[in-house]
C-alpha cells in the first residue's frame, strides 16, 4: 500500500504532524527498500508496530481473556545527507487471532535500516499479547502497550492472577507500569482497563472471571490503542458485553472498536484505522453463559 502526493496539511484532533506544504508523503504496509528520494533534503520517519492479540475465552469456566496492548509509534528527521542511498522498511505484523483458551502473542517490530551502514536508524515495537486463565475462578492481566525500546509484557505461558503487566521501555522518571510518558507503553492490568501511554502503545484491558463487569483497552497520543477485554458471566447469570478497544489521540480508556454483546456469539469491533495516525485498539468478543462467546476486534 503506497501513497504519495503533496501534503499541504495533516492535522487531526488537533496535533500537526509536522508536515507542511512541499512535502510528500509515502506510507508503506509491507517490507520494502527505498532509494532516498532525489533532490531530498529532509526525511520525517514514523514507524508503528503490530499490536498483540488478545486471549481466547474458557466457555467452561465462563473466562473471558484479556485484550492485547497496542503497538508504539517512534518519529525521528534526519538530514538526508546523513542517510546511505536507500533504506530497507519491515513492517512488524500485528499478532494472529488466539483459539479459544489460548495465551495472546506479541505483536511485531517495525524497524528502518540504513543499507549503507547496515544499522537500524528508528524502530518502534509491538504490544504484548493478552492472558487466558488455566483454572476456574481467575482473574487475567491485559498485554502491556510497546515502547520504542521494547515490546510489551504479554502473558508467560501461565495464568496470572494478580499485578500489571510492564510496558515496553524506555522507563521515563514520572512513568509507572500503569499511565505511562515519553516512549514507554502503558501498562496491561488486572480487573481494570488498560493504561494510557503517549508514543508508546495502549494497554489491554483485564478480566475479572465470575464478574459482569467488562474492561476497555487503554489509548494513546500518538500511538496505538489497546484491546478490550473479552466479556464474562456471573455463573447462571448475567452474561457480559466485551469491553471498547482504546483510542489513538486520547489518553483516557475506551473510544476504540465497540465491545461485542453479551449473550450470543457476538464479536467486537475491529479498532478504526486512521490516515496519519496508530490503529484503535479492536473491542472485546462478548461473552455466552452457554455456548461460545465472540472473537475479539482486530
Amino acid at each position: 500500500d503506497l501513497m504519495s502526493g503533496l501534503v499541504t496539511q495533516t492535522r487531526q484532533k488537533g496535533r500537526g504532524s509536522g508536515l507542511s506544504q512541499g512535502f510528500t508523503f509515502r506510507s508503506y504496509s509491507s517490507g520494502v527498500t527505498i532509494a532516498k528520494p532525489y533532490g531530498c533534503t529532509m526525511l520525517m520517519i514514523e514507524c508503528v508496530g503490530g499490536g498483540g492479540s488478545g486471549a481466547g475465552g474458557s466457555g467452561s469456566k465462563r473466562e473471558g481473556g484479556s485484550g492485547g496492548g497496542g503497538a508504539a509509534l517512534a518519529r525521528m528527521s534526519f538530514p538526508a545527507e546523513s542517510l546511505g542511498e536507500t533504506l530497507t522498511i519491515a513492517i512488524g505484523a500485528g499478532a494472529s487471532r488466539t483459539a479459544a483458551q489460548g495465551h495472546g502473542a506479541a505483536g511485531g517490530v517495525t524497524t528502518v535500516t540504513d543499507d549503507d551502514s547496515s544499522k537500524v536508524i528508528l524502530s518502534a515495537y509491538g504490544g504484548g499479547g493478552g492472558t487466558q486463565g488455566t483454572g476456574s475462578d481467575q482473574t487475567m492481566t491485559g498485554g502491556a502497550g510497546g515502547g520504542t525500546g521494547s515490546v510489551g509484557v504479554g502473558n508467560t505461558g501461565s495464568s496470572i492472577v494478580s499485578g500489571t503487566n510492564a510496558g515496553g521501555s524506555p522507563t521515563i522518571q514520572g512513568s509507572t507500569e500503569g499511565d505511562s510518558l515519553g516512549g514507554r507503553g502503558g501498562g496491561g492490568p488486572t480487573n481494570a482497563a488498560g493504561f494510557n501511554s503517549e508514543y508508546g502503545g495502549g494497554g489491554g484491558g483485564g478480566n475479572q472471571v465470575n464478574a459482569s463487569p467488562s474492561y476497555a483497552g487503554g489509548s494513546s497520543l500518538f500511538a496505538a490503542g489497546g484491546g478490550g477485554g473479552g466479556g464474562t458471566s456471573v455463573d447462571g447469570g448475567t452474561q457480559g458485553t466485551g469491553g471498547a478497544g482504546g483510542a489513538w489521540g486520547s489518553y483516557a480508556a475506551g473510544g476504540g472498536g465497540a465491545g461485542g454483546v453479551g449473550g450470543g456469539t457476538n464479536d467486537g469491533a475491529d479498532g478504526g484505522d486512521n490516515a496519519f495516525g496508530a490503529g484503535d485498539g479492536g473491542g472485546g468478543g462478548g461473552g455466552h453463559d452457554s455456548g461460545s462467546g465472540g472473537d475479539g476486534g482486530a
